[in-house]
């Protein structure tokens, strides 16, 4: 039987979801402090959600230099309530939560960590290779402890029994940016932009952003423009392959109700393939 978890960026659907036979809920978003709930809410979901005998996952997002005390105080908080996972998103937040979680906390590096680019020079190139994640961060990590890792299916790591492997099986995460999209799409800012993350919308790409490289490359010419979804601070592009990995985390909002059940139904029964082939 394949691990599921559902996740959530805010309460508003933690019934459906506590409703569903997921193994775990998570509860946050990579990007965006002003997204993530108050520390009573984060505390009243966990009690919940353990109290229902699930996994409380919390996604600590990008701590900022301006917020990172503020974060780290929220998430140390919430976790002293009881057995809690934080998928941090920062170098910073994972070493600060190394030295300074509760015994029963449990830390993995979350898809703000794990996602690079690579880079191809060939303008021709519409295929680039492979998405690689970066052992030697993982590894430095590993070193304080934390050995889990989220990945999106588009992700390749090479195969080893020191990482446990979570997915996020709904589309592949291109970046998060510390100029909100969203807000600037609408002209404002926290706390009048909260709302605003909850709907999506498109855009179409005419050219690639490589993120480790920190340059853009056209799109080849006579290939279909990428279309990204914008969601908050976050850029997403569709996902091009299933998970592998026994861990799927089903993200919400991407499902209406009948299809989020569905989707874990299907992949609480589908036979895991090991991570890293």
């Amino acid at each position: 039987m394949n691990t599921t978890e559902i996740r959530l960026t805010t309460p508003s659907r933690l019934d459906e979801a506590l409703a569903l036979p997921a193994d775990a809920i998570g509860m946050g978003q990579e990007g965006c402090l002003a997204k993530l709930p108050d520390t009573d809410t984060l505390r009243a979901a966990g009690d919940r959600i353990r109290a229902a005998a699930r996994a409380f996952v919390l996604v600590a997002p990008i701590g900022w230099p301006r917020t990172a005390d503020q974060l780290l105080e929220r998430l140390t908080t919430v976790a002293r309530d009881g057995p809690t996972t934080i998928a941090v998103n920062d170098i910073g937040t994972a070493l600060a939560l190394a030295a300074a979680r509760p015994a029963d906390c449990t830390v993995v590096a979350g898809l703000g960590l794990t996602r690079a680019r690579p880079h191809s020079g060939n303008p021709d190139d519409s295929t680039p290779p492979p998405t690689p994640v970066d052992t030697a961060l993982l590894n430095l990590l590993a070193k304080h402890g934390i050995t889990g890792a989220e990945l999106d299916t588009d992700s390749t790591i090479e195969s080893d029994d020191r990482w446990r492997i979570r997915q996020y099986t709904d589309a592949v995460p291109v970046g998060y940016g510390r100029s909100c999209p969203t807000a600037r799409h609408h002209k404002t800012g926290p706390p009048g932009c909260q709302p605003l993350c909850d709907t999506p919308y498109t855009i179409s790409a005419n050219q690639r952003w490589q993120l480790v490289h920190g340059h853009r490359e056209p799109v080849p010419a006579g290939t279909e423009r990428p279309v990204l979804t914008i969601w908050g601070n976050a850029v997403y592009q569709p996902a091009t392959t299933g998970p592998t990995a026994a861990y799927r985390i089903i993200d919400a909002r991407w499902h209406t109700p009948d299809a989020l059940a569905g989707k874990v139904t299907a992949l609480r029964g589908e036979t895991p393939v090991p991570a890293g082939r």
